[in-house]
């Protein structure tokens, strides 16, 4: 049997580290140190050689969460594109990564850029709502906050359906902007 020409690159222990923390600390924001270094499958002295202590890795998560999911809304962005449409664009882009937004929604992040980003994120998502109220698909006496609050939600539970197998990936979007801005009626809405 020959070897594989390009095989894949086994993940270093840093890596292991970053993507075991995200998984943990956005389903359980106070597991230990220890559980992180358990679900890495590394040593605590590993751990603590590429990271002094827990909130150096809060801090560099939240920083990764956030240009990753920037990058990924950035690319649903289109010029003229219906708030509806943008919707569903951000439900895509964002849901295969609603670990990484719960994570940033639920971690205590003391690092002030990264706060400050993370406000950013959710203001553009504010203004999406206020794009969305004029157009008339959201009700204009709903709170802005309620619907941007009801929009992580569903990105964190399409997520979690999706990772757990209960619903397709590919229904997931659909799903999420269906709930958002129909219900969960009989009468699927125009």
């Amino acid at each position: 049997m020959r070897p594989a020409l390009n095989p894949s690159p086994r993940p270093t222990a840093r890596d292991a580290i970053i993507d075991a923390a995200i998984r943990l600390w956005s389903r359980n924001p106070g597991a230990t140190f220890s559980e992180v270094a358990l679900h890495a499958g590394v040593g605590r002295a590993t751990l603590h050689r590429h990271f002094r202590n827990r909130d150096e890795l809060l801090t560099l998560l939240a920083e990764i969460c956030i240009a990753e999911t920037n990058e990924a809304v950035a690319a649903t962005i289109v010029q003229g594109a219906s708030a509806r449409r943008q919707l569903q664009g951000m439900f895509e882009a964002v849901i295969p990564l609603g670990d990484r937004y719960s994570f940033l929604y639920r971690a205590e992040i003391g690092d002030e850029h990264t706060t400050a980003e993370y406000r950013r994120q959710l203001e553009q998502v504010a203004a999406l709502v206020g794009r969305l109220k004029s157009e008339g698909a959201v009700a204009a006496d709903v709170p802005t906050a309620w619907v941007v609050a009801q929009i992580d939600q569903l990105i964190w539970s399409a997520w979690n359906e999706v990772a757990s197998g209960r619903i397709a990936a590919a229904d997931a979007a659909d799903l999420a902007t269906r709930t958002l801005l129909y219900g969960l009626g009989k009468e699927k809405q125009p």
